[in-house]
C-alpha cells in the first residue's frame, strides 16, 4: 500500500528544539491554561498524536493507577493504548488532572476550552504557534503536527527498537508510513546497514 506522506513534508523537532518548547509551556505566566497546555503538548509528542486526536481524549481514557492511556486515532491509523513511562509527561497529566476535576462544566473529554467544549486543532495550531514565538525554532516547523513527526523521530533512533514497534506505537495501519522516517534517522539507517551486512557474512 502507498503511503500518505511524502518526504518533503515531515518536519520535527530536534531534541534542543523540543526542549526549548516545553520549557516555553512550563515557563508560561500568560495563561490560566497553562497547565492544561504543557499536558497536551507533552502528551502529543509522546503519543504521536495529531492535532485532532488531542481532542478526542476522554476522561475515562487515562487510567492513572496504570499508568496508561488509550489514543483514538484517525485517518485509517490503528487506536491503541500505550503505557506513560515518561516522568515528565506523568507529571504533567496528574497535576492537569487534579485541576481538571474541579471544573464547573461537564463535559467526557479530557482537554477542553473554557467552556467545556473539546479542543480543537486550530487553537492547537494557534497554541503551537505562540509558544514557537519564544524559542529559536525556524516557523516552518510552528505547527502541531510536528510532535508527532518529533515522536516517530525519537522512537526510530532508539538503540534496538524495531521498525514495527515503532508502527504500532504511532498506530500505522502500514509499514510504508513508518518506513518514510528512516529517510531522516542516521542512526536507524546505520542499523539497517548493519542488520544487511551481518545477514550477508
Amino acid at each position: 500500500m502507498g503511503s500518505s506522506m511524502s518526504t518533503s513534508n515531515i518536519k520535527y523537532l530536534t531534541t534542543a528544539e523540543f526542549d526549548e518548547l516545553i520549557h516555553a509551556l512550563e515557563t508560561d505566566v500568560s495563561s490560566k491554561f497553562h497547565i492544561r497546555n504543557l499536558a497536551m503538548f507533552l502528551i502529543a509528542e509522546y503519543c504521536g498524536l495529531r492535532a485532532s486526536e488531542i481532542g478526542l481524549i476522554k476522561v475515562a481514557d487515562y487510567n492513572a493507577i496504570e499508568q496508561t492511556i488509550f489514543c483514538r486515532r484517525l485517518k485509517g491509523s490503528v487506536s491503541n493504548v500505550l503505557k506513560i513511562v515518561d516522568a515528565r509527561v506523568l507529571a504533567a497529566l496528574d497535576k492537569y488532572c487534579a485541576i481538571r476535576k474541579e471544573a464547573t462544566y461537564s463535559s467526557k473529554y479530557l482537554f477542553t476550552s473554557k467552556s467545556g467544549l473539546q479542543i480543537n486543532r486550530r487553537t492547537l495550531d494557534i497554541l503551537m504557534k505562540f509558544y514557537c514565538s519564544f524559542t529559536t525554532i525556524s516557523e516552518d516547523k510552528w505547527h502541531f503536527h510536528t510532535l508527532k513527526h518529533t515522536c516517530a523521530l525519537k522512537l526510530i533512533a532508539i538503540e534496538g527498537i524495531d521498525i514495527r514497534d515503532v508502527q504500532w506505537w504511532l498506530g500505522h495501519k502500514y509499514i510504508a508510513n513508518t518506513m518514510i522516517y528512516l529517510n531522516y534517522s542516521t542512526a536507524a539507517q546505520k542499523r539497517l546497514y548493519e542488520k544487511l551486512l551481518n545477514s550477508r557474512k
